[in-house]
This record gives C-alpha cells, structure tokens and sequence, in this order.
C-alpha cells in the first residue's frame, strides 16, 4: 500500500475567547510543499469558511495563502488571526516579550504584526496593521437595498453605500437600525451579479445600534462571488467599516486613536468582536489596526 503523506490540520475560533463562536478557520501550520492546487483541493475538502496555509517568506518571517472553498483570496483578518494563535500555540513563534512584532507577507502586501499578552489571562491578542484606507466608488443605495430585501428607508441617508478597502476592497452599507439588519432577506444571485461588475470583494453592512452596551457598531458580511455566503465574523470588513465611521462622522473620533468595537455573528449564532484602532479624523486617516483573540477548538492530521 502506498504511504499517504500526513498534513496537520488546526481549526480555531477567532475573534472570541469561548468555543463555538465567532469565525472559525482552519490552519495549515506547515504548507511549505504545498502547491496552488493542492491547496485548492485541501480548502475544499475541509470546507470551512476559510483556510490559511503557512509558508516561510524571503522578505517577511511568514507568508500566508488564504483559500476559501471556491478561490483563492489576497488577504482576511480572521484566519490571520488563527494562524498566529496557532503558531503560538505549536511552538513555531517564539513570544517571549510583552509586545512581539512579526511581519507577514500575503498577496495583498507585506503587513506588520503585533502580538501582545494580557498578563491577567495569558491570552494573546493579534493586532494587525492595515493598509491606509482607501474610499473607492459609491452605488446606488435603491439596488442593493432590493438585493437585500430592504427599503431606501433602511439605508442610513445621507451616507453613501461605498468600497473601503484597507487591503481588501469592501462595500460599506450603513443601515438606520437594528430592526433593519433584522429585515435583512439577500436575493443571494442578485448580490453575486452586482460583485462581479464591481470593484469589491464582499459587503459589510453595519449600523450603530448594538446588541451589547459595550459595542460600537453591529455588522454582517455578504461574500457570495468568494462561496460564503455570510461569513460571522470579518476583521478586513471591520477596518472598513472603522474606517468609513470616521470618515464619516459617525464617531467623534478622539487623538490619537479612536477605539471601535464592533460586535457580529450573532443572527448566525456565533458572536464575536473585533477591536479596531483608527488614528486619523474625518479629513485623514493615517492608520487602522485590527485586533482580535482565538481559541483552538480541533487538531488532526489529513492524510494524502
């Protein structure tokens, strides 16, 4: 019989601390050898939202390749952050500091890293730097409030519905209400023919009300052109959304950093939080991090 070659596999929740919510990904800590396709096939095989294959890099301490069950993607949060937890955990990053900086390449670019411990719980918390934001082409507010089962009265006037992307490009869709993001009913082929005559990757929809005092911001996050057709948890889509709400005016933003929360996953029973740092005001802004927590939740081998 023909040996099979064994590949690790780790599943984590991110952006949570508890088992069973937030966003799960699943991590491939050693994919030195392994090709395009063969990344494909595995990304496809294990089925979650996203899959985050570990490489070494030659102009940054890792590289990471991002798969979804129907393509390769540049960048995303959440995975990132499995990763790191996962090399953390593995013993393959070494963190004897209270603030280690890693770099990572992806195909969006090579991004800086902060892994900082909370000394109270020994938990470590993976920040990562975006992209300085870039406020891409608006969209007509009455089509994509048909192609998600609401009215103009929905959409937050007089705020544009606009692609943001700190690395990833995303439709930022502000909604007046909770109540509205209730309503939510996607015509799941309508919001796929938008993206591909577009210039995003997905949509964030997000209002101000809140399902927890502690929280800025609720959100949920469409990708049916990239086969998730709501993902719980997006930490690229946060930064967007960060970022328009500054832009914007939203917030009162604060110097130097104004601290958003943004809670999601919730109509998808699986909570979670992002916490995200904008420096900059309405006129410029300079910076956006993306912060978040995982939780091992399975570890395996795939035999091949």
């Amino acid at each position: 019989m023909k040996r099979r070659r064994e590949i690790k596999v780790i599943q984590v929740d991110t952006f949570t601390d508890s088992p069973l919510s937030g966003n799960p990904a699943v991590v491939i800590p050693k994919a030195d050898n392994l090709n395009a396709d063969l990344m494909r096939r595995i990304a496809s095989e294990m089925n979650p939202r996203e899959t985050v294959f570990v490489k070494p890099s030659k102009i940054a301490n890792f590289k990471f390749h991002y798969w979804t069950p129907k393509s390769e993607i540049d960048f995303s949060g959440h995975p990132t952050i499995a990763a790191f937890h996962t090399l953390i955990e593995e013993g393959l990053l070494d963190v004897v500091k209270e603030v280690n900086m890693v770099s990572l390449e992806t195909n969006a670019g090579v991004l800086a890293v902060e892994i900082v411990k909370n000394e109270s719980t020994g938990v470590h918390e993976i920040q990562i730097t975006h992209e300085k934001p870039r406020f891409m082409e608006t969209y007509d507010p009455k089509v994509y409030a048909e192609a998600l089962g609401l009215t103009l009265a929905d959409i937050l006037s007089p705020n544009p519905i606009q692609t943001v992307s700190t690395g990833i490009p995303h439709l930022v869709i502000p909604l007046s209400t909770m109540r509205s993001m209730e309503r939510i009913k996607p015509n799941w082929d309508k919001l796929e023919e938008l993206q591909r005559t577009s210039d995003y990757a997905s949509i964030q929809v997000f209002t101000r009300e809140t399902k927890e005092v502690t929280s800025d911001a609720h959100a949920r996050h469409f990708a049916p052109g990239l086969g998730v057709n709501e993902d719980p948890v997006s930490g690229s889509g946060a930064a967007a959304t960060g970022s328009y709400i500054i832009r914007y005016g939203l917030m009162e933003p604060t110097i130097p950093v104004t601290s958003i929360v943004i809670e999601q996953g919730h109509f998808m029973e699986r909570p979670g939080k992002i916490f995200v740092e904008v420096q900059g005001d309405t006129d410029s802004i300079r910076q956006v991090k993306v912060s978040g927590t995982g939780v091992t939740v399975m570890r395996g081998a795939l035999l091949i």
